[in-house]
């Protein structure tokens, strides 16, 4: 049975009935934006991978009680950030910060190399766009990085940073702030330069 094109509701729920064919899509599909999202909070690339195996080790040994419906995105980002966070805990011997706190890193260098095309003046647009990107606080770059990268809606973000809809939307306002004082363009073109970078991003 191909789940290739299945949606994650369909996967969630055959994940449920014990369905490993399902639970290999899943682990498929998720594993490379965990990867990208993991990273960016913490360097240490056999940890983080480290941490994808154990969720999704946790995921298949749980899927008997596991919740009914879920949106599988939000979902394996909150689970993620979560057993990453708790792997850390006795490495530092500290109580963590909460996740609404600027010390967390959300270490989102944005890298221009990602998104080189040839023609000279969208490379240029691109460079400035990219240069800001890295201005922005660790809070600001991981919003950014949420709604126009993954293209999460606020209540999932919300999920995600552990902040209200209301609380993604002003720090989501902010971060656009900044970008266009930075670059000195308007909303409609900074909007327009941001699905652009994704697009010329995904291409790479």
């Amino acid at each position: 049975m191909d789940l290739s094109s299945a949606s994650d509701i369909a996967l969630w729920e055959a994940l449920q009935q014990s369905n490993e064919q399902a639970f290999a899509e899943i682990y498929d599909r998720y594993f490379d934006r965990l990867y990208e999202y993991a990273i960016r909070l913490h360097q240490d690339e056999d940890l983080v991978k480290d941490v994808i195996q154990e969720l999704f080790i946790k995921l298949w040994t749980n899927r008997a009680t596991l919740s009914a419906t879920v949106d599988l995105r939000p979902y394996l980002f909150v689970a993620l950030r979560s057993t990453l966070y708790n792997r850390l805990r006795p490495r530092r011997n500290v109580t963590l910060v909460a996740f609404d706190k600027e010390q967390h890193d959300f270490l989102a260098h944005f890298s221009y190399e990602q998104t080189y095309i040839n023609k000279e003046q969208v490379k240029a647009q691109q460079q400035q766009l990219t240069d800001a990107l890295n201005q922005l606080n660790n809070r600001q770059k991981e919003i950014i990085y949420l709604r126009y990268f993954e293209e999460l809606d606020y209540e999932q973000i919300g999920q995600i940073m552990d902040i209200s809809v209301k609380g993604a939307y002003k720090l989501a306002a902010r971060a656009l702030k900044s970008m266009r004082d930075l670059l000195q363009v308007s909303t409609g073109t900074l909007l327009i330069m941001l699905a652009a970078y994704k697009i010329h991003r995904n291409e790479n």
